[in-house]
């Protein structure tokens, strides 16, 4: 079977998405930023973060040289309304994971510093509670090529 060179890129991307901090119990699964629109100063991370450790685990902030603000929120409904909630941190449970995902949890990454399109690749530094930091290459991905089922893709 012939494979496509795109899907072999998305492969790849998602493949070396997957990073685990030396001394953390975390990992990080699938992580990739939605392509905005074009007028759009701000763009979503999304990604699984398990945690195989006994403890709580937190990441308390985010940086990237691609953004001048990076922050964390959680959709939630009121009246039958999406808001948007402010999380100064996101938590982990023990043995336990956080997905970040459309209307859940999510990263909001604020006004970045040159225009992102499908197949860029973001650094994204994730500082931990312990004081770890995490580093992970994102791909950005239209919503499209991330609906596609990967669900037989081992990463």
């Amino acid at each position: 079977m012939k494979s496509s060179p795109l899907l072999s890129l998305l492969f790849l991307l998602l493949f070396f998405s997957h990073t685990a901090a030396a001394e953390s119990s975390l990992t990080f699964d699938g992580a990739w930023i939605a392509e905005a629109p074009p007028s759009s100063r701000v763009m979503v991370a999304y990604m699984k973060i398990k945690n195989s450790g006994d403890q709580i685990a937190k990441i308390i902030s985010a940086t990237s040289d691609n953004f001048k603000r990076i922050s964390f929120h959680q959709t939630q409904q009121e009246n039958e309304m999406a808001k948007m909630k402010h999380m100064s941190t996101l938590t982990i449970p023990a043995k336990g994971q956080l997905v970040l995902e459309a209307g859940s949890h999510h990263i909001m990454l604020f006004n970045p510093v040159k225009k992102l399109k499908a197949g860029d690749q973001v650094n994204l530094d994730l500082k931990l509670e312990n004081g770890d930091v995490v580093n992970l290459v994102v791909p950005v991905m239209k919503q499209q090529m991330k609906q596609m089922d990967h669900s037989h893709m081992h990463h």
